[in-house]
């Protein structure tokens, strides 16, 4: 059973589907069946929504239907949350015609897995139902606005990341961690597409949702937090990532699968919030063309700190030509070294007014033009005093779209901080904040990425 593949067809039911039956909602608030229904509520789902529970006539304001006899449709998706009988269940949808189920009943102490696997799959594939599950904690599909998630799922994000043309979609071996995303918003938000735990996974596994996310359109990167690694795992990944960056952090112990995921082509990061931190630098920045960088900044402290771990990288400072570096000498002065890069402009002449900002702008232009120079970062030493409008990177990133621009903070004070990753983010510029060697990291994970695929 492991070994079958789902097509895209099997899946798209389970992200998007049209209708959707929820068997066994409780009428107990905060349980984890009541919290599904009052996602699909709280989200304002757009497709036909049917609860089947005899003991009540209605919950949350849903009609509750008694048997399946009195359904007035074939739903398209059933979602099973009761404790008890998920065989019975099975077989009662399969007579109906259901041909997806996600069984999303957490197994009991003592349950017989195996004897359990073996029934499951007989009935199903008697009926030809595709089924995830069991102890699952769910699905969330902001691109779409639909989940079938057991713990809350937040409106505001899933309308901040609505109708998103090109998101990070998630897949994690831990329930918490996936259900998480349903009210997390990080620090520089990100768009996500569809998050998915798929427990025990007994039919459909991780390698099957990987490929069914090769080809969907709002999912551009892939994220992985898993605890076991799969010789199927390792083959989806060998084909998905020439396509689309996959990310993981694994937590297990067996070394040997771990290299064997990155040979197939699987980027490890260093932690677990490095699934989304290094992800935004896949998702917004296009592909660098060399290792070759410049540097804008306002102390020699700041720069050295990122020359660093440039060199722990093996990246280079760009030597920009003559020109530039004539240019940069003349409007920026400082302590500009003879070379142009990096542009150190401390001190300035005042830190009001358009000063700093027009630093930044004409540095970043004069660097980005030159052809030496394969990408920018800029370093940013940030006190609310300072006027700064980011937004002077809009014509920039419209006329240099292929070069690579992140942005460090660097003890910046909070209001100022909050200023420039809200206008960095509406620019889908990645932006970090204290985190100097994981910005620089992140380049060179990007730059090797398209290394490799150009290899193949």
């Amino acid at each position: 059973m492991k070994g079958e593949r789902s097509t895209l067809k099997d899946l798209h039911a389970f992200f998007n589907p049209e209708s959707v039956l929820i068997i066994g909602v409780s009428r107990q608030a905060l349980s984890f069946s009541y919290t599904v229904l009052k996602n699909l509520l709280e989200i304002f789902y757009k497709g036909r929504l049917y609860i089947l529970n005899p003991n009540a006539n209605d919950i949350l304001g849903v009609k509750s239907y008694h048997s399946f006899e009195e359904l007035p449709e074939i739903p398209e998706l059933a979602v099973i949350v009761l404790g008890n009988g998920i065989l019975e269940v099975v077989e009662n949808l399969g007579q109906l015609g259901v041909k997806y189920i996600a069984i999303q009943t957490e197994l009991k102490p003592g349950t017989n897995i195996n004897d359990l696997t073996i029934k499951l799959h007989e009935t199903c594939s008697k009926y030809n139902i595709t089924y995830l599950g069991p102890s699952m904690l769910g699905i969330i599909n902001f691109s779409n606005n639909f989940t079938t998630s057991i713990i809350p799922v937040r409106q505001h994000i899933m309308r901040g990341n609505k109708d998103i043309k090109e998101g990070i979609s998630f897949i994690a071996q831990s329930g918490g961690l996936a259900g998480a995303m349903g009210w997390w918003t990080p620090s520089q938000r990100l768009p996500i597409s569809k998050v998915i735990h798929l427990g025990k996974g007994f039919h459909i596994n991780e390698a099957d949702v990987l490929e069914y996310f090769l080809h969907d359109d709002t999912t551009k990167v892939i994220s992985l937090f898993i605890r076991d690694i799969t010789k199927e795992l390792i083959e989806a990944v060998r084909k998905v990532s020439s396509e689309k960056p996959i990310l993981f952090y694994y937590v297990g112990k067996d070394d040997v699968q771990e290299n064997e995921l990155k040979k197939a082509g699987g980027i490890a990061v260093l932690n677990y919030i490095e699934l989304f931190e290094i992800a935004k630098i896949f998702l917004w920045c296009p592909e660098p063309k060399g290792i070759n960088l410049g540097i804008i900044g306002p102390s020699s402290g700041a720069i050295h700190l990122i020359i660093k771990e440039m060199r722990n990288q093996n990246l280079a400072l760009a030597k920009p030509s003559e020109i530039s570096r004539e240019i940069i000498e003349d409007k920026v002065g400082g302590s500009t070294c003879e070379f142009g890069n990096p542009v150190d402009y401390w001190p300035p002449e005042k830190f009001v007014g358009i000063k700093i900002c027009g630093i930044y702008n004409t540095a970043s232009e004069i660097l980005l033009k030159d052809e030496a120079v394969d990408g920018l970062i800029l370093a940013l030493e940030f006190f609310t005093e300072i006027e700064f409008d980011f937004n002077i990177y809009s014509p920039l990133i419209k006329n240099y779209p292929n070069k690579p621009i992140i942005t460090i903070l660097i003890q910046a004070e909070r209001e100022g901080a909050k200023r420039v990753t809200k206008s960095a983010t509406e620019l889908k510029i990645p932006v970090f904040e204290n985190e100097i060697e994981r910005a620089v990291r992140g380049y060179k994970l990007l730059y090797d990425y398209y290394s490799k695929i150009k290899k193949k």
